[in-house]
């Protein structure tokens, strides 16, 4: 039992570092595009969010490139941001200027609420960035600035959607007859 407690008071202080306020729930998903926001601008409890229910709020000081943006959080530091079951062009790839523009002209110096699903090999933090109500991971898959990460995000359905209806209108790197995908792109260059 002691091990249980020490292990949830360590989630909860490491939530408080992260956010200023600590989580206890699991949301229910529901479209994001969806999603309105209640009369105080948060997300309503049904809005999908995700399974670890860490939140980070702060401004985009930068942005790497289509899938990587970096925030200065409430806490003073910063975050480095890898956009959760994305995959943006590299910025030496073509389309990945095209891309990286994108996401800059969405977030670029806005307050955004990044929910997190994980950190990766490089100690970024993986996560969906809301701009309001608005799943900024989505809206570039579903504009074909990036390709759904089937590797990561297996069962995400929404930006399966997004990235098929993208395809098929041509919207986006979908111009291209034969666009490379990032991951084929990193192992040959």
């Amino acid at each position: 039992m002691t091990v249980i407690a020490l292990m949830v008071l360590t989630i909860s202080g490491f939530q408080y570092y992260q956010t200023g306020k600590r989580n206890w729930y699991q949301e229910q998903s529901t479209s994001a595009l969806d999603v309105t926001t209640d009369q105080d601008g948060s997300l309503p409890d049904s809005a999908d969010t995700s399974t670890s229910g860490v939140e980070i709020l702060g401004r985009v000081s930068s942005v790497t490139d289509g899938d990587t943006l970096r925030i200065e959080n409430l806490t003073g530091g910063s975050d480095i941001i890898r956009l959760y079951g994305i995959d943006a062009p590299e910025r030496d790839q073509p389309y990945g200027s095209v891309a990286s523009n994108a996401l800059r002209t969405k977030v670029n110096d806005t307050q955004v609420r990044v929910v997190v699903q994980d950190t990766d090999d490089y100690g970024r933090q993986v996560g969906t960035v809301y701009l309001e109500s608005r799943n900024i991971n989505l809206e570039m898959v579903a504009e074909g600035h990036a390709w759904w990460y089937e590797f990561f995000a297996p069962d995400n359905h929404e930006l399966r959607q997004a990235q098929i209806t993208a395809e098929e209108s041509q919207l986006g790197l979908w111009r291209n007859a034969n666009p490379v995908e990032p991951y084929d792109w990193r192992r040959s260059h």
